[in-house]
């Protein structure tokens, strides 16, 4: 794939009604977008910088409900401070605490 079909695929995801995610970070861009209306099939792709390595592949919407799942977890924190996913069971427990103090 080359970097010009990744902007294809970035322009896509801006299209009105159709759904997508778009991380952009300072050593990669990774995107999900729905290849259909129905998110039923979607697209993953990703560049990395400075070298331009670029993947791309179709994949079922578990999948890639999964994927930006493990870029949630594992990805984003390397990049954003005090992200607020609860990523351990202490984390979970802080937001156990905050809803049994309402």
């Amino acid at each position: 794939m080359s970097k010009e079909d990744m902007i294809g695929i970035l322009e896509s995801a801006m299209k009105p009604g159709v759904a997508s995610v778009v991380v952009n970070t300072k050593d990669y861009i990774y995107c999900l977008v729905a290849n259909d209306a129905e998110g039923s099939s979607w697209k993953e792709a990703s560049i990395t910088f400075p070298d331009g390595g670029v993947e791309q592949k179709d994949i079922p919407a578990g999948k890639a409900l999964m994927l930006l799942i493990e870029e949630l977890l594992r990805g984003l924190p390397n990049y954003v401070d005090n992200l607020p996913i609860a990523k351990n069971e202490g984390e979970i427990q802080t937001a156990i605490g905050r809803v049994q103090g309402l």
